[in-house]
């Protein structure tokens, strides 16, 4: 069973479910993703990508980045998989910390998403690994508009994967954990719609 690392709810536990389409990101890996996004670049609550900001979990599985966000500050996540089993035990988690009112579950391919009813400072993308299905996702995520100016887009992918930032996006920082490696990615669009 995954725990949340830090933050409110820490050594909370998050069910999980065997099936060959869930692959939850591990501990370390999402510790070491959170820690970037909590320091550096990030470090300060006004810089934080985090903190009372609206982020969005895609092919969110169990929900565990999304969840936690909220528990290092996030005002809200919105969860988005295909899967109806995904978004009932991503839901289930949000239950069990009592943060239903602050999470929201949309099931939608997240390579096709529907327009944004908010925008997002923040998105996890954990599509399946050698799928090339991030790049997919992350135009949509541009073109239905989640996503503010300055968002951070944090893409996991296989740690040999091939990967290219569509327009708009400009990586700013990789890390390898075991077989997965994790691409931050800045969001800048000119001419954004207000």
């Amino acid at each position: 069973m995954l725990k949340i690392i830090a933050g409110k709810y820490r050594g909370k536990n998050i069910e999980t479910k065997k099936s060959k389409d869930i692959r939850p990101t591990s501990g370390k890996a999402r510790g070491a993703v959170f820690n970037i996004l909590s320091h550096g670049i990030f470090s300060g609550e006004e810089n934080s990508p985090i903190i009372d900001k609206v982020v969005a979990d895609l092919f969110c599985g169990t929900g565990a980045l999304g969840l936690e966000a909220i528990s290092r500050g996030a005002d809200s996540v919105i969860f988005v998989d295909q899967s109806k089993d995904s978004l009932e035990i991503a839901r289930k988690n949000a239950m069990n910390l009592k943060e239903e009112d602050n999470c929201y579950f949309v099931r939608s391919d997240s390579t096709s998403l529907p327009k944004a009813r908010q925008v997002c400072s923040l998105v996890f993308l954990d599509p399946p690994y050698n799928s090339g299905l991030a790049t997919t996702a992350l135009k949509s995520l541009d073109v239905q508009g989640w996503l503010a100016q300055d968002a951070v887009a944090v893409v996991e992918l296989a740690h040999k994967e091939v990967f290219a930032a569509p327009p708009n996006y400009t990586a700013f920082d990789e890390r390898k954990y075991g077989n997965s490696k994790v691409v931050f990615l800045r969001y800048v669009r000119e001419n954004l719609p207000v």
